[in-house]
């Protein structure tokens, strides 16, 4: 009788879990992590935590909820790349080119961008909370609803970039290039 009765949990709970949203191929998983190339590959949820990715070339690719937490993509191409609700705190991302990438409700809280390159990136509903943006192109990106909560944007330039919404408390702001081509100093002192 209870072999009968954890049968019927088993079954209940496996028709009434969600499963997972996202699976990457394994196949260019394998491609990827041989050769650190793979344009238009599918990583979507992949585990890439705390991996050496220096300058992987990922074009387009959709990393789409993947976990890339304090990973090293310096230099990194990820240009037109999705990721999308991606984990990506503490990551370092120095002069890596993000230009017209979907990042939007990723977590890149602690995050290292120093001189990246996010120039029509999609970073709507992004956690940016205390990254480096130092340098960083963010021209043309989409920021609406943003947390930039003390992120760091001394010589980052964001014209014409969308702030609607945008959480900028306490972000440092020195020669910083504005939406509107306006140049802040506000956080100078503060260096």
């Amino acid at each position: 009788m209870m072999d009968a009765l954890k049968k019927v949990i088993v079954a209940a709970f496996v028709a009434f879990v969600p499963a997972p949203s996202v699976a990457w191929d394994a196949g260019h998983l394998d491609r990827f992590l041989g050769s650190m190339s793979c344009g238009l590959c599918d990583l979507a949820g992949a585990n890439l935590v705390k991996m050496d990715l220096r300058a992987a070339k990922l074009n387009g690719a959709d990393l789409s909820e993947a976990r890339l937490l304090y990973s090293s993509l310096i230099g990194a191409t990820l240009s037109g790349a999705n990721l999308g609700k991606a984990d990506l705190r503490g990551a370092s991302l120095f002069y890596a080119d993000l230009a017209g990438a979907n990042l939007g409700g990723a977590d890149l809280s602690g995050a290292n961008l120093v001189g990246a390159n996010l120039s029509g990136a999609n970073l709507a509903d992004a956690d940016l909370g205390g990254a480096d943006l130092y340098g960083a192109n963010l021209s043309g990106a989409d920021l609406k609803a943003a947390n930039l909560a003390s992120a760091y944007l001394y010589d980052a330039t964001l014209l014409g970039a969308m702030t609607a919404g945008a959480n900028l408390d306490a972000a440092t702001q020195c020669n910083t290039i504005l939406p509107d081509g306006e140049v802040s100093d506000s956080g100078c002192g503060d260096n």
